[in-house]
């Protein structure tokens, strides 16, 4: 299938075809990755990391996204530049959340860094569900996505497998699991905010 024709079906919000463009584009969304991420934060992400974290939001804000005007290359860069916020916000950008994570047990310090990639990677800044979710509420929420879903985003976040080792662990294509993983993360995000909207997450 030819580039344009990929495009138009992105625009079209078809999952299959972004997971496909995204592998076409890999090398030159890692090499724009590489060009806007700082030494310091390249310390303590890889740049694989930070490609597989734009692959997950672009399948999982795809059918926000879609439209006849979206321009797929200008919006991959925009997600782009917004991982690398996020993850530089999320390393350096709270002193007390710093602090937090270098005094946690390792068990704790996992969980509390998987909380924060995966509320990161279902939202944006600007419609973001409060982060202060409580774990328990978000493992049970996940847990009732079924077991595939539930596995799925276990071992992304809270092992950092890569999607290739997901795929061999669950008999599944790589294609198929960054399908499975979009659509389990927006039922988790409709999820989370209708408890958002219930009131039930107040602290």
């Amino acid at each position: 299938m030819s580039q344009d024709a990929i495009e138009q079906r992105v625009r079209e919000g078809d999952p299959d075809a972004l997971a496909a463009l995204l592998e076409k584009e890999r090398d030159a969304l890692i090499g724009f990755l590489r060009r806007i991420t700082g030494e310091h934060l390249l310390r303590v992400v890889t740049i694989d990391d930070l490609y597989q974290e734009v692959a997950a939001s672009a399948l999982a804000s795809l059918d926000r996204a879609a439209s006849p005007t979206l321009n797929p290359a200008a919006w991959l860069r925009q997600l782009c530049r917004r991982r690398v916020t996020d993850a530089h916000r999320f390393h350096f950008g709270a002193d007390k959340r710093a602090a937090a994570r270098n005094q946690a047990l390792s068990g704790d310090r996992s969980a509390l860094q998987f909380e924060d990639l995966l509320i990161a990677s279902i939202t944006s800044p600007s419609e973001a569900v409060s982060r202060d979710i409580r774990l328990s509420r978000t493992h049970a929420a996940i847990q009732s996505l079924g077991h595939d879903a539930s596995t799925v985003i276990r071992l992304r976040y809270l092992e950092n497998k890569s999607f290739k080792d997901i795929a061999v662990s669950l008999g599944k294509s790589e294609v198929s699991v960054r399908v499975l993983l979009s659509r389990s993360l927006r039922k988790l995000e409709q999820m989370l905010r209708e408890e958002k909207d219930s009131g039930r997450d107040s602290p």
